[in-house]
Protein backbone atom coordinates (compact mmCIF):
# COMPACT_ATOMS: atom_id res chain seq x y z
CA UNK A 1 0.00 0.00 0.00
CA UNK A 2 1.35 3.18 -0.75
CA UNK A 3 -0.90 6.59 -0.17
CA UNK A 4 -0.09 10.15 -2.30
CA UNK A 5 -1.82 13.56 -1.76
CA UNK A 6 -1.65 16.50 -3.67
CA UNK A 7 -3.57 19.50 -3.99
CA UNK A 8 -4.14 22.48 -6.11
CA UNK A 9 -5.76 26.38 -5.93
CA UNK A 10 -5.86 27.01 -10.07
CA UNK A 11 -9.36 29.03 -10.43
CA UNK A 12 -10.53 26.79 -13.14
CA UNK A 13 -12.31 23.48 -11.88
CA UNK A 14 -10.94 20.90 -14.99
CA UNK A 15 -7.45 23.07 -14.28
CA UNK A 16 -7.46 22.44 -11.18
CA UNK A 17 -8.23 18.48 -10.94
CA UNK A 18 -5.63 17.97 -13.53
CA UNK A 19 -2.72 19.70 -11.77
CA UNK A 20 -3.82 17.50 -8.64
CA UNK A 21 -4.23 14.24 -10.03
CA UNK A 22 -1.07 14.51 -12.28
CA UNK A 23 0.96 15.53 -9.55
CA UNK A 24 -0.22 12.26 -7.47
CA UNK A 25 -0.34 10.12 -10.18
CA UNK A 26 3.80 11.28 -10.16
CA UNK A 27 3.69 10.61 -6.28
CA UNK A 28 2.22 6.82 -6.36
CA UNK A 29 4.05 5.86 -9.67
CA UNK A 30 0.46 4.00 -10.97
CA UNK A 31 -2.80 4.21 -11.48
CA UNK A 32 -4.88 4.52 -7.42
CA UNK A 33 -6.97 2.14 -6.20
CA UNK A 34 -9.04 4.97 -4.77
CA UNK A 35 -9.41 8.72 -4.57
CA UNK A 36 -10.92 10.63 -1.76
CA UNK A 37 -11.55 14.01 -3.24
CA UNK A 38 -12.14 17.14 -1.38
CA UNK A 39 -12.90 21.02 -2.76
CA UNK A 40 -13.93 24.44 -2.01
CA UNK A 41 -17.63 24.71 -2.96
CA UNK A 42 -17.00 27.84 -5.30
CA UNK A 43 -15.42 25.13 -8.02
CA UNK A 44 -17.85 24.01 -10.47
CA UNK A 45 -17.48 20.76 -8.78
CA UNK A 46 -19.80 18.99 -11.62
CA UNK A 47 -16.77 19.54 -14.27
CA UNK A 48 -14.33 19.06 -11.12
CA UNK A 49 -15.27 15.47 -11.07
CA UNK A 50 -15.87 15.25 -14.50
CA UNK A 51 -12.56 16.15 -15.58
CA UNK A 52 -11.28 13.40 -12.54
CA UNK A 53 -12.93 10.87 -13.71
CA UNK A 54 -11.80 11.35 -17.73
CA UNK A 55 -8.48 10.67 -15.92
CA UNK A 56 -9.11 8.22 -13.72
CA UNK A 57 -12.27 6.57 -15.34
CA UNK A 58 -12.12 3.36 -13.49
CA UNK A 59 -10.72 4.73 -9.79
CA UNK A 60 -13.85 4.93 -7.53
CA UNK A 61 -13.86 8.54 -6.36
CA UNK A 62 -15.51 10.19 -3.14
CA UNK A 63 -15.96 12.74 -1.45
CA UNK A 64 -17.59 16.47 -0.45
CA UNK A 65 -16.49 20.37 -0.13
CA UNK A 66 -14.62 21.28 1.97
CA UNK A 67 -15.16 25.01 4.15
CA UNK A 68 -12.73 27.05 1.84
CA UNK A 69 -9.69 24.76 1.03
CA UNK A 70 -7.73 22.36 2.15
CA UNK A 71 -4.71 21.44 4.07
CA UNK A 72 -2.11 19.07 3.58
CA UNK A 73 1.69 18.46 4.74
CA UNK A 74 2.37 21.31 2.49
CA UNK A 75 -0.03 23.88 4.27
CA UNK A 76 -3.43 25.28 3.52
CA UNK A 77 -4.54 25.17 -0.01
CA UNK A 78 -7.02 28.28 -0.05
CA UNK A 79 -6.67 31.15 -2.71
CA UNK A 80 -9.72 33.92 -2.76
CA UNK A 81 -11.73 30.90 -1.08
CA UNK A 82 -10.34 28.05 -3.88
CA UNK A 83 -8.54 24.99 -3.12
CA UNK A 84 -8.87 21.32 -3.62
CA UNK A 85 -7.18 18.07 -2.49
CA UNK A 86 -6.58 14.86 -3.38
CA UNK A 87 -5.50 11.65 -1.73
CA UNK A 88 -5.21 8.84 -3.49
CA UNK A 89 -4.61 4.63 -2.00
CA UNK A 90 -2.41 2.22 -4.88
CA UNK A 91 -3.44 -1.03 -3.14
CA UNK A 92 -3.51 -2.99 -6.00
CA UNK A 93 -4.08 -6.07 -3.31
CA UNK A 94 -6.97 -4.52 -2.15
CA UNK A 95 -10.53 -3.42 -2.63
CA UNK A 96 -12.53 -0.46 -2.27
CA UNK A 97 -16.01 0.76 -3.78
CA UNK A 98 -18.14 3.87 -3.70
CA UNK A 99 -21.44 4.27 -3.53
CA UNK A 100 -23.67 7.65 -3.40
CA UNK A 101 -28.00 7.79 -3.42
CA UNK A 102 -29.75 11.37 -3.12
CA UNK A 103 -31.30 11.52 0.37
CA UNK A 104 -35.10 12.83 -0.57
CA UNK A 105 -37.22 12.06 2.41
CA UNK A 106 -35.83 8.76 2.90
CA UNK A 107 -32.42 8.96 4.07
CA UNK A 108 -32.38 5.61 5.18
CA UNK A 109 -33.12 4.01 2.29
CA UNK A 110 -30.86 6.19 0.52
CA UNK A 111 -27.56 4.80 2.93
CA UNK A 112 -28.38 1.26 2.43
CA UNK A 113 -28.34 2.19 -1.58
CA UNK A 114 -25.10 3.89 -0.91
CA UNK A 115 -23.63 1.09 0.47
CA UNK A 116 -25.11 -1.40 -1.40
CA UNK A 117 -23.27 -0.25 -4.46
CA UNK A 118 -20.03 0.60 -2.28
CA UNK A 119 -19.49 -3.07 -1.85
CA UNK A 120 -20.87 -4.32 -5.25
CA UNK A 121 -17.82 -1.86 -6.67
CA UNK A 122 -15.57 -3.29 -3.89
CA UNK A 123 -17.06 -6.83 -4.92
CA UNK A 124 -17.42 -7.34 -1.70
CA UNK A 125 -21.35 -7.66 -1.42
CA UNK A 126 -22.68 -9.10 1.94
CA UNK A 127 -19.10 -8.61 3.37
CA UNK A 128 -18.07 -6.22 6.54
CA UNK A 129 -14.83 -3.47 5.36
CA UNK A 130 -12.45 -2.97 7.67
CA UNK A 131 -13.93 1.09 7.58
CA UNK A 132 -16.20 3.25 6.09
CA UNK A 133 -15.91 6.64 4.94
CA UNK A 134 -19.05 8.85 4.68
CA UNK A 135 -19.75 12.44 3.08
CA UNK A 136 -23.12 13.47 3.85
CA UNK A 137 -25.00 16.79 4.07
CA UNK A 138 -25.92 18.82 7.33
CA UNK A 139 -29.04 17.52 9.03
CA UNK A 140 -29.43 13.75 9.13
CA UNK A 141 -26.05 12.12 10.04
CA UNK A 142 -27.27 9.99 12.46
CA UNK A 143 -30.04 8.84 10.41
CA UNK A 144 -27.13 7.71 8.28
CA UNK A 145 -25.11 6.11 10.81
CA UNK A 146 -28.04 3.83 12.58
CA UNK A 147 -28.38 2.84 8.91
CA UNK A 148 -24.90 1.69 8.13
CA UNK A 149 -24.76 -0.21 11.71
CA UNK A 150 -27.99 -2.08 10.16
CA UNK A 151 -26.37 -3.39 7.27
CA UNK A 152 -23.10 -4.04 8.30
CA UNK A 153 -23.62 -4.22 12.24
CA UNK A 154 -21.35 -2.02 14.81
CA UNK A 155 -18.44 -3.33 14.40
CA UNK A 156 -16.94 -1.32 11.59
CA UNK A 157 -15.98 1.72 12.10
CA UNK A 158 -17.15 4.88 10.07
CA UNK A 159 -15.08 7.66 9.65
CA UNK A 160 -16.61 10.83 8.14
CA UNK A 161 -17.41 14.78 7.72
CA UNK A 162 -20.40 16.57 6.47
CA UNK A 163 -20.03 18.68 3.63
CA UNK A 164 -19.38 22.24 4.36
CA UNK A 165 -19.28 25.24 1.94
CA UNK A 166 -17.48 28.64 3.07
CA UNK A 167 -20.59 30.54 4.83
CA UNK A 168 -23.64 28.42 5.88
CA UNK A 169 -25.86 29.56 3.05
CA UNK A 170 -26.01 25.29 1.48
CA UNK A 171 -23.65 25.67 -1.40
CA UNK A 172 -22.42 22.76 -0.20
CA UNK A 173 -22.00 19.22 -2.17
CA UNK A 174 -21.32 15.25 -1.85
CA UNK A 175 -19.08 13.22 -4.75
CA UNK A 176 -18.80 9.65 -6.00
CA UNK A 177 -17.91 8.56 -9.28
CA UNK A 178 -19.54 10.46 -11.81
CA UNK A 179 -21.87 11.72 -9.23
CA UNK A 180 -22.70 15.36 -7.52
CA UNK A 181 -25.42 16.07 -5.24
CA UNK A 182 -26.33 19.07 -2.85
CA UNK A 183 -28.24 16.57 -0.28
CA UNK A 184 -26.91 12.60 -0.54
CA UNK A 185 -25.31 10.12 1.29
CA UNK A 186 -21.15 9.03 -0.47
CA UNK A 187 -19.88 6.39 0.99
CA UNK A 188 -16.46 4.11 0.29
CA UNK A 189 -16.19 1.02 1.65
CA UNK A 190 -12.25 0.51 2.30
CA UNK A 191 -11.04 -3.31 2.31
CA UNK A 192 -7.66 -2.77 2.10
CA UNK A 193 -4.47 -5.18 2.22
CA UNK A 194 -2.86 -3.00 4.90
CA UNK A 195 -3.93 -1.76 8.16
CA UNK A 196 -5.88 0.89 9.24
CA UNK A 197 -6.13 3.24 12.46
CA UNK A 198 -8.72 5.91 13.54
CA UNK A 199 -9.54 8.65 16.58
CA UNK A 200 -12.22 10.97 17.29
CA UNK A 201 -12.37 13.44 19.43
CA UNK A 202 -12.22 17.40 20.15
CA UNK A 203 -10.09 20.52 21.41
CA UNK A 204 -12.61 21.14 24.29
CA UNK A 205 -12.90 20.36 28.35
CA UNK A 206 -15.13 19.62 30.28
CA UNK A 207 -16.41 22.75 32.90
CA UNK A 208 -18.62 22.38 36.39
CA UNK A 209 -21.71 23.25 34.95
CA UNK A 210 -23.84 20.20 34.07
CA UNK A 211 -27.51 19.38 33.82
CA UNK A 212 -30.06 16.69 32.92
CA UNK A 213 -31.66 17.00 29.60
CA UNK A 214 -35.50 17.20 30.34
CA UNK A 215 -36.84 17.92 27.04
CA UNK A 216 -35.84 17.19 23.72
CA UNK A 217 -36.80 16.45 19.86
CA UNK A 218 -34.09 15.24 17.57
CA UNK A 219 -31.71 18.82 17.58
CA UNK A 220 -33.83 20.87 19.45
CA UNK A 221 -33.19 21.17 23.29
CA UNK A 222 -36.02 22.52 24.97
CA UNK A 223 -35.29 22.13 28.64
CA UNK A 224 -32.06 21.66 30.62
CA UNK A 225 -33.11 20.57 34.78
CA UNK A 226 -36.86 21.75 34.10
CA UNK A 227 -35.90 25.09 32.53
CA UNK A 228 -35.67 26.75 29.60
CA UNK A 229 -32.34 25.75 27.66
CA UNK A 230 -31.54 28.94 26.52
CA UNK A 231 -31.66 30.48 29.70
CA UNK A 232 -29.61 28.02 31.42
CA UNK A 233 -27.03 28.03 29.32
CA UNK A 234 -27.14 31.89 29.42
CA UNK A 235 -26.13 31.62 32.87
CA UNK A 236 -23.75 28.79 32.40
CA UNK A 237 -21.39 30.34 29.83
CA UNK A 238 -21.50 34.24 32.45
CA UNK A 239 -24.40 35.60 29.55
CA UNK A 240 -22.57 34.80 26.38
CA UNK A 241 -25.74 34.60 24.74
CA UNK A 242 -28.38 37.26 26.49
CA UNK A 243 -29.03 39.66 23.52
CA UNK A 244 -30.74 36.51 21.86
CA UNK A 245 -32.68 35.94 24.65
CA UNK A 246 -36.22 37.54 24.04
CA UNK A 247 -36.31 37.33 20.43
CA UNK A 248 -33.59 34.41 19.81
CA UNK A 249 -31.02 34.39 16.50
CA UNK A 250 -28.64 32.47 15.28
CA UNK A 251 -25.23 31.83 17.28
CA UNK A 252 -22.15 31.07 14.97
CA UNK A 253 -19.81 31.51 15.47
CA UNK A 254 -20.64 32.95 18.89
CA UNK A 255 -20.75 29.44 20.33
CA UNK A 256 -18.39 27.83 18.96
CA UNK A 257 -15.92 27.89 21.81
CA UNK A 258 -18.72 26.52 24.46
CA UNK A 259 -20.36 23.63 22.97
CA UNK A 260 -22.64 21.11 24.81
CA UNK A 261 -21.39 17.65 25.48
CA UNK A 262 -22.66 14.40 26.39
CA UNK A 263 -20.26 11.81 27.93
CA UNK A 264 -19.66 8.48 26.06
CA UNK A 265 -16.74 6.84 27.79
CA UNK A 266 -13.78 6.62 30.21
CA UNK A 267 -9.96 5.65 29.17
CA UNK A 268 -7.03 5.67 32.03
CA UNK A 269 -9.57 7.84 34.23
CA UNK A 270 -10.27 10.47 31.66
CA UNK A 271 -14.11 10.61 30.42
CA UNK A 272 -14.58 11.77 26.40
CA UNK A 273 -17.54 13.66 25.48
CA UNK A 274 -19.60 13.63 21.88
CA UNK A 275 -19.85 17.31 21.05
CA UNK A 276 -22.84 19.75 20.21
CA UNK A 277 -22.49 22.91 18.75
CA UNK A 278 -25.91 25.35 19.57
CA UNK A 279 -26.31 27.45 16.36
CA UNK A 280 -29.41 29.28 17.36
CA UNK A 281 -31.48 30.72 20.29
CA UNK A 282 -35.59 30.14 20.03
CA UNK A 283 -37.68 32.52 20.82
CA UNK A 284 -39.65 29.73 22.76
CA UNK A 285 -36.23 29.40 24.72
CA UNK A 286 -34.89 26.35 23.16
CA UNK A 287 -31.76 25.91 21.77
CA UNK A 288 -31.20 24.48 18.06
CA UNK A 289 -28.37 22.42 18.25
CA UNK A 290 -25.90 20.67 15.34
CA UNK A 291 -26.63 17.23 17.06
CA UNK A 292 -29.03 15.26 18.55
CA UNK A 293 -29.14 15.32 22.37
CA UNK A 294 -31.43 12.83 23.91
CA UNK A 295 -33.68 13.45 26.77
CA UNK A 296 -32.56 11.75 29.57
CA UNK A 297 -29.03 12.28 29.17
CA UNK A 298 -26.46 14.54 31.64
CA UNK A 299 -25.00 16.99 29.63
CA UNK A 300 -22.23 18.95 30.36
CA UNK A 301 -20.73 22.93 29.35
CA UNK A 302 -17.54 22.33 27.22
CA UNK A 303 -14.31 24.55 27.01
CA UNK A 304 -12.43 25.10 24.43
CA UNK A 305 -9.62 27.75 23.50
CA UNK A 306 -7.71 28.88 20.76
CA UNK A 307 -4.41 27.28 21.87
CA UNK A 308 -6.14 24.19 22.42
CA UNK A 309 -7.96 23.99 18.60
CA UNK A 310 -4.63 24.28 16.99
CA UNK A 311 -2.73 21.65 19.00
CA UNK A 312 -5.63 18.60 19.34
CA UNK A 313 -4.97 17.58 15.75
CA UNK A 314 -1.94 16.33 16.20
CA UNK A 315 -3.10 14.78 19.58
CA UNK A 316 -5.66 13.07 17.49
CA UNK A 317 -3.47 12.25 15.09
CA UNK A 318 -1.27 10.01 17.96
CA UNK A 319 -4.25 8.91 18.84
CA UNK A 320 -5.12 7.46 15.71
CA UNK A 321 -1.32 5.67 15.16
CA UNK A 322 -1.94 4.29 18.83
CA UNK A 323 -5.06 2.40 17.57
CA UNK A 324 -3.23 1.11 14.42
CA UNK A 325 -1.56 -1.94 13.91
CA UNK A 326 1.44 -0.46 12.61
CA UNK A 327 4.27 1.53 14.15
CA UNK A 328 3.97 5.25 14.08
CA UNK A 329 7.05 6.07 11.71
CA UNK A 330 5.47 3.33 9.42
CA UNK A 331 1.98 5.52 8.30
CA UNK A 332 1.85 5.59 5.00
CA UNK A 333 -0.96 8.69 4.77
CA UNK A 334 -3.92 9.86 6.48
CA UNK A 335 -7.55 11.64 6.11
CA UNK A 336 -8.41 13.91 8.60
CA UNK A 337 -11.75 15.50 9.33
CA UNK A 338 -11.79 19.09 11.08
CA UNK A 339 -14.67 21.03 11.82
CA UNK A 340 -14.55 23.79 9.99
CA UNK A 341 -16.25 26.33 12.88
CA UNK A 342 -13.49 25.57 14.54
CA UNK A 343 -10.93 25.94 11.58
CA UNK A 344 -12.24 30.01 11.03
CA UNK A 345 -12.20 30.43 14.85
CA UNK A 346 -8.66 30.76 14.56
CA UNK A 347 -7.65 30.46 10.75
CA UNK A 348 -4.37 32.25 11.71
CA UNK A 349 -3.24 29.60 13.28
CA UNK A 350 -3.65 26.57 10.74
CA UNK A 351 -0.11 26.28 10.30
CA UNK A 352 0.02 25.19 13.38
CA UNK A 353 -2.61 22.56 12.79
CA UNK A 354 -0.55 21.51 9.73
CA UNK A 355 2.52 21.29 11.69
CA UNK A 356 1.12 18.82 14.57
CA UNK A 357 -0.47 17.02 12.07
CA UNK A 358 3.00 16.67 10.11
CA UNK A 359 5.07 15.83 13.01
CA UNK A 360 2.23 13.32 14.54
CA UNK A 361 2.22 11.51 10.96
CA UNK A 362 6.03 11.75 11.05
CA UNK A 363 6.25 14.01 7.43
CA UNK A 364 3.69 10.89 6.05
CA UNK A 365 1.02 12.74 3.32
CA UNK A 366 -2.07 13.84 4.49
CA UNK A 367 -5.43 15.29 3.58
CA UNK A 368 -7.46 17.46 6.31
CA UNK A 369 -10.86 18.93 5.07
CA UNK A 370 -12.76 21.20 6.70
CA UNK A 371 -16.26 19.69 7.57
CA UNK A 372 -19.69 21.01 9.15
CA UNK A 373 -20.07 18.38 11.32
CA UNK A 374 -17.97 14.98 12.30
CA UNK A 375 -18.22 11.59 11.82
CA UNK A 376 -15.93 8.87 14.10
CA UNK A 377 -15.63 5.83 15.62
CA UNK A 378 -14.69 6.03 19.41
CA UNK A 379 -11.84 4.41 21.54
CA UNK A 380 -14.58 1.78 22.70
CA UNK A 381 -16.21 1.20 19.45
CA UNK A 382 -18.75 3.83 19.29
CA UNK A 383 -19.96 5.26 16.08
CA UNK A 384 -21.21 8.64 16.68
CA UNK A 385 -22.00 12.31 14.96
CA UNK A 386 -20.81 15.23 16.72
CA UNK A 387 -19.66 18.59 16.06
CA UNK A 388 -16.44 21.04 16.36
CA UNK A 389 -14.49 17.52 16.74
CA UNK A 390 -11.60 15.75 14.60
CA UNK A 391 -11.64 12.21 12.91
CA UNK A 392 -8.58 10.77 11.58
CA UNK A 393 -8.13 7.84 9.52
CA UNK A 394 -4.14 6.65 9.12
CA UNK A 395 -2.83 4.07 6.30
CA UNK A 396 -0.23 1.55 6.73
CA UNK A 397 1.04 -2.17 6.57
CA UNK A 398 -0.92 -4.84 7.97
CA UNK A 399 1.11 -5.22 11.35
CA UNK A 400 3.48 -3.76 13.44
CA UNK A 401 7.28 -3.82 12.20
Amino acid sequence: MKVAVAASTHSNAEQAATEGYEALLEELGDTPQLLLVHSSCDYDNEALVNRLRALAPDVPLQGGTSCLGVATQAGFHSQDGLGLGILGVLDPEGRYGVGIAEAGDDPEAATHAALEQALAEAGRTGEAPAAVITTVYPGDEEVMIRAVEQHLGRDVPIIGGSSADNDMRGQWRQFANDSVYRQAVSIATLFPSGGLGFAFHSGYEPTAHRGRVTRATRRTLYEIDGRPAAQVYNEWTGGLIADFLSDGGGLVPITAFSPLGVRFGRVAGVSYFRLSYPVEALEDGGLQLFAEIPEGREIVLMKGTADSLATRAGRVATQALKAAPFSANAVEGALVLYCAGCMLSIQDRIPEIVSGLDTAFDQAPFLCAFTLGEQGCFIEGENRHGNLMIAALVFGPADKE
